[in-house]
């Protein structure tokens, strides 16, 4: 007789393999809007999951500050009857305007069991790579979340080894609310890092750029040089760096 985890860890790799795309063996994704919904927490709670996390990074890009990662649980009931709030107002962090992303994660807060985010610095980033980086801010919250989910859903094609499963869901941010809540976290959280630093270095426009390799902040660090959050192993600041001679602002 088969050992009914077996059964489990079965059908969370087939869900594994119809979120993140994979269309092999005649497997078809499912017809998911073009807005968030709950429609594969709720297949997971038929698969015997029960506490379900969101998670989503803001900052992979940025040649400058941390990578920021959010991560979101809701319980049972609410997925399966979620309130008027969430459904009208949560969707990709990168749809909504900065100015409603707050007020949305207090509502997040509000009706969620669980909202935690953790960052990993540009060292981090720079001494391993963004991917390390992303997977030690998610097990930073791990350390220290007192729910711990039996199964991550994380927006991205990118899984990582936590001790729990993970299922990489591509364009999580537009499908899953859980994985949409987490990237509103998971943004809200850095904007105001990168808000700090554009007060301790303002001639690099941080609160505008979020860190980001704009024209105008590309120039700013062929002039003046990096500051001590540029990522050094990031292009176009390494090699700016290296013709340079090792120009620093630091």
């Amino acid at each position: 007789m088969d050992n009914p985890s077996n059964d489990k860890n079965r059908l969370i790799t087939a869900q594994t393999d119809l979120f993140s795309g994979d269309t092999k063996a005649g497997s078809q994704l499912p017809a998911f809007s073009v807005s968030p919904t709950f429609e594969i927490e709720k297949e997971l709670l038929k698969k015997s999951c029960s506490i379900i996390a969101g998670v989503d990074e803001a900052g992979r890009g940025p040649i400058a500050g941390p990578v920021s990662v959010g991560m979101v649980i809701y319980e049972r009931s609410f997925i399966l009857s979620p309130c008027k709030e969430i459904i009208s107002r949560v969707n990709d962090s990168k749809k909504i305007s900065s100015k409603k992303r707050s007020p949305i994660l207090e509502i997040i807060k509000k009706y969620s069991l669980f909202c935690c985010v953790s960052s990993a610095s540009h060292r981090i980033i720079d001494k391993t790579d963004i991917n390390i980086a992303t997977k030690t801010a998610i097990q930073n919250i791990l350390k220290k979340a007192d729910i711990k989910p039996d199964i991550i859903l994380m927006d991205g094609n990118i899984s990582f080894d936590l001790g729990i499963p993970v299922i990489p869901v591509k364009k999580g941010d537009s499908i899953s609310y859980s994985i949409a809540s987490a990237s509103i976290a998971a943004k809200v959280s850095r904007d105001a890092i990168m808000t700090k630093f554009d007060r301790i270095y303002p001639q690099y426009d941080f609160k505008n750029n979020k860190g980001y390799g704009t024209k105008k902040h590309i120039e700013v660090i062929k002039k003046i040089g990096i500051t001590p959050i540029h990522r050094i192993s990031y292009e176009p600041v390494k090699s700016i760096c290296s013709d340079s001679d090792g120009l620093l602002n630091l």
